[in-house]
Protein backbone atom coordinates (compact mmCIF):
# COMPACT_ATOMS: atom_id res chain seq x y z
CA UNK A 1 0.00 0.00 0.00
CA UNK A 2 1.09 3.59 -1.18
CA UNK A 3 1.65 5.69 1.68
CA UNK A 4 -0.32 9.12 1.36
CA UNK A 5 1.41 12.85 1.28
CA UNK A 6 -0.63 15.58 2.87
CA UNK A 7 -0.80 19.41 2.78
CA UNK A 8 -1.53 22.21 5.57
CA UNK A 9 -1.45 26.02 4.41
CA UNK A 10 2.27 25.89 5.50
CA UNK A 11 3.92 22.04 5.25
CA UNK A 12 4.11 19.41 3.10
CA UNK A 13 3.48 15.84 5.07
CA UNK A 14 4.95 12.83 4.17
CA UNK A 15 6.52 9.54 5.36
CA UNK A 16 10.55 9.98 6.85
CA UNK A 17 12.73 8.67 4.44
CA UNK A 18 16.42 7.48 5.25
CA UNK A 19 17.93 10.72 3.88
CA UNK A 20 16.14 12.73 6.19
CA UNK A 21 17.77 11.11 9.07
CA UNK A 22 20.65 13.62 9.76
CA UNK A 23 18.05 16.54 9.25
CA UNK A 24 15.63 14.52 12.32
CA UNK A 25 18.60 13.54 14.22
CA UNK A 26 19.53 17.35 14.61
CA UNK A 27 16.24 18.27 16.10
CA UNK A 28 16.78 14.79 18.39
CA UNK A 29 19.83 16.02 19.81
CA UNK A 30 17.16 18.91 21.56
CA UNK A 31 16.25 18.23 25.18
CA UNK A 32 13.72 19.99 24.21
CA UNK A 33 12.41 18.80 20.74
CA UNK A 34 11.83 15.15 21.87
CA UNK A 35 8.49 13.25 21.58
CA UNK A 36 5.81 13.91 23.72
CA UNK A 37 6.06 10.43 25.83
CA UNK A 38 9.93 10.05 24.88
CA UNK A 39 11.93 10.00 28.10
CA UNK A 40 15.20 9.18 26.28
CA UNK A 41 17.95 11.71 27.30
CA UNK A 42 18.95 13.79 23.74
CA UNK A 43 21.67 12.43 22.07
CA UNK A 44 24.97 13.60 22.44
CA UNK A 45 26.88 14.01 18.96
CA UNK A 46 25.54 14.34 15.30
CA UNK A 47 26.15 11.00 14.59
CA UNK A 48 24.56 9.91 17.39
CA UNK A 49 21.03 11.70 16.85
CA UNK A 50 21.29 10.53 13.18
CA UNK A 51 21.79 7.10 14.38
CA UNK A 52 18.85 7.39 16.53
CA UNK A 53 16.64 9.17 13.66
CA UNK A 54 17.29 5.94 11.32
CA UNK A 55 16.46 3.63 13.62
CA UNK A 56 12.97 6.11 14.70
CA UNK A 57 12.85 5.64 10.92
CA UNK A 58 12.69 2.16 10.24
CA UNK A 59 10.64 1.87 13.41
CA UNK A 60 8.01 3.87 11.46
CA UNK A 61 8.35 2.74 7.80
CA UNK A 62 7.17 -0.85 9.59
CA UNK A 63 4.31 0.30 11.05
CA UNK A 64 3.16 2.12 7.79
CA UNK A 65 3.89 -1.63 6.12
CA UNK A 66 1.84 -3.28 9.04
CA UNK A 67 -1.18 -0.83 9.02
CA UNK A 68 -1.29 1.24 6.24
CA UNK A 69 -0.78 4.58 8.41
CA UNK A 70 1.39 6.30 10.39
CA UNK A 71 3.65 8.87 10.97
CA UNK A 72 4.48 11.75 8.61
CA UNK A 73 7.85 13.78 8.28
CA UNK A 74 6.58 17.49 8.35
CA UNK A 75 8.39 20.08 5.97
CA UNK A 76 8.19 23.34 5.32
CA UNK A 77 6.78 24.35 2.33
CA UNK A 78 8.37 27.33 1.99
CA UNK A 79 12.47 26.24 2.57
CA UNK A 80 11.67 22.12 2.57
CA UNK A 81 13.04 21.98 5.94
CA UNK A 82 12.33 19.21 8.46
CA UNK A 83 10.12 20.88 10.79
CA UNK A 84 9.40 17.48 13.12
CA UNK A 85 6.92 14.18 12.31
CA UNK A 86 3.31 13.92 13.28
CA UNK A 87 1.26 10.82 12.84
CA UNK A 88 -0.89 8.04 14.49
CA UNK A 89 0.47 4.53 15.73
CA UNK A 90 -0.40 1.74 17.62
CA UNK A 91 1.75 1.93 21.32
CA UNK A 92 2.39 -1.58 22.31
CA UNK A 93 2.67 0.28 25.77
CA UNK A 94 -0.84 0.66 26.15
CA UNK A 95 -2.63 -2.04 25.34
CA UNK A 96 -1.95 -1.05 21.54
CA UNK A 97 -3.96 1.90 21.24
CA UNK A 98 -3.89 4.21 18.48
CA UNK A 99 -1.92 7.17 19.53
CA UNK A 100 -0.93 10.90 18.12
CA UNK A 101 3.01 10.91 18.62
CA UNK A 102 4.01 14.61 17.54
CA UNK A 103 7.74 16.19 17.71
CA UNK A 104 8.08 19.67 16.18
CA UNK A 105 11.77 20.87 16.30
CA UNK A 106 12.23 24.21 18.75
CA UNK A 107 12.28 26.51 15.64
CA UNK A 108 8.46 26.13 14.84
CA UNK A 109 7.13 26.44 18.16
CA UNK A 110 5.50 29.49 17.63
CA UNK A 111 3.00 30.77 15.28
CA UNK A 112 0.64 27.60 15.37
CA UNK A 113 2.49 25.51 13.27
CA UNK A 114 2.26 22.36 15.52
CA UNK A 115 -1.63 22.76 15.79
CA UNK A 116 -2.25 23.30 11.76
CA UNK A 117 0.04 19.52 11.42
CA UNK A 118 -1.66 18.10 14.57
CA UNK A 119 -5.26 19.13 12.46
CA UNK A 120 -3.97 17.74 9.44
CA UNK A 121 -3.48 14.06 10.88
CA UNK A 122 -6.96 14.32 12.45
CA UNK A 123 -8.75 15.17 9.39
CA UNK A 124 -6.55 12.21 8.00
CA UNK A 125 -7.42 9.59 10.46
CA UNK A 126 -11.28 10.70 11.48
CA UNK A 127 -12.05 11.90 7.54
CA UNK A 128 -10.44 9.60 5.69
CA UNK A 129 -9.84 6.43 7.18
CA UNK A 130 -12.85 6.88 9.31
CA UNK A 131 -11.16 5.97 12.95
CA UNK A 132 -14.00 5.49 15.72
CA UNK A 133 -11.60 6.93 18.32
CA UNK A 134 -8.15 7.69 19.02
CA UNK A 135 -5.42 8.65 22.53
CA UNK A 136 -2.41 10.62 23.30
CA UNK A 137 -0.20 10.96 26.36
CA UNK A 138 1.64 13.42 27.75
CA UNK A 139 4.13 13.84 30.36
CA UNK A 140 2.38 15.87 33.42
CA UNK A 141 4.79 18.83 33.10
CA UNK A 142 4.99 19.44 29.72
CA UNK A 143 2.36 22.34 29.31
CA UNK A 144 2.59 23.05 25.26
CA UNK A 145 1.53 19.58 24.90
CA UNK A 146 -1.18 19.80 27.88
CA UNK A 147 -2.75 22.60 25.92
CA UNK A 148 -2.37 20.73 22.43
CA UNK A 149 -5.19 18.09 23.89
CA UNK A 150 -7.16 20.88 25.31
CA UNK A 151 -7.38 22.77 22.18
CA UNK A 152 -8.38 19.72 19.82
CA UNK A 153 -11.02 18.47 22.58
CA UNK A 154 -9.25 15.43 23.96
CA UNK A 155 -10.87 13.93 27.15
CA UNK A 156 -8.52 13.04 29.75
CA UNK A 157 -8.64 9.69 31.79
CA UNK A 158 -7.02 7.99 34.12
CA UNK A 159 -3.06 8.59 34.61
CA UNK A 160 -1.25 5.93 33.34
CA UNK A 161 2.87 4.73 33.69
CA UNK A 162 5.39 3.90 31.28
CA UNK A 163 9.16 3.21 31.88
CA UNK A 164 8.12 4.45 35.33
CA UNK A 165 6.97 7.70 34.28
CA UNK A 166 2.86 8.83 35.19
CA UNK A 167 1.87 10.27 32.09
CA UNK A 168 -1.41 12.18 31.76
CA UNK A 169 -3.80 9.97 29.31
CA UNK A 170 -6.41 10.85 26.78
CA UNK A 171 -8.74 9.91 24.34
CA UNK A 172 -10.43 11.62 21.33
CA UNK A 173 -13.31 10.76 19.59
CA UNK A 174 -14.41 11.04 15.84
CA UNK A 175 -18.16 12.66 17.22
CA UNK A 176 -16.18 15.02 19.18
CA UNK A 177 -13.66 16.08 16.57
CA UNK A 178 -16.15 16.33 13.81
CA UNK A 179 -18.08 18.66 16.49
CA UNK A 180 -15.14 21.15 16.84
CA UNK A 181 -13.96 21.06 13.80
CA UNK A 182 -17.17 22.16 12.08
CA UNK A 183 -16.90 25.09 14.73
CA UNK A 184 -13.33 25.77 13.73
CA UNK A 185 -13.78 25.51 9.90
CA UNK A 186 -17.06 27.94 10.68
CA UNK A 187 -14.69 30.67 12.20
CA UNK A 188 -12.01 30.17 9.79
CA UNK A 189 -14.44 31.04 6.96
CA UNK A 190 -15.31 34.20 9.17
CA UNK A 191 -11.88 35.23 9.49
CA UNK A 192 -10.97 34.53 5.91
CA UNK A 193 -14.12 36.86 5.36
CA UNK A 194 -13.12 39.44 7.81
CA UNK A 195 -9.16 39.36 6.50
CA UNK A 196 -8.15 37.27 9.54
CA UNK A 197 -6.45 33.88 9.72
CA UNK A 198 -7.46 31.29 12.25
CA UNK A 199 -5.54 29.10 13.94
Amino acid sequence: MSSPALETDRAILRPLLPTDAPALGTAMRDSNGTETITFDPPARTADEGTERALARIEEFAKHWDRHGFGIFGAFDRQTELLVGYCGFRHIEEFDNDVHLSTMVDRPYWSGGLASEIIRRNLEYVFLERDFDIVYTATKEFDGPSVQITKRFGFNREDDRTLRQWSVCYYNLSREEFLARHVAYLKQRLLDLNTGRAAQ
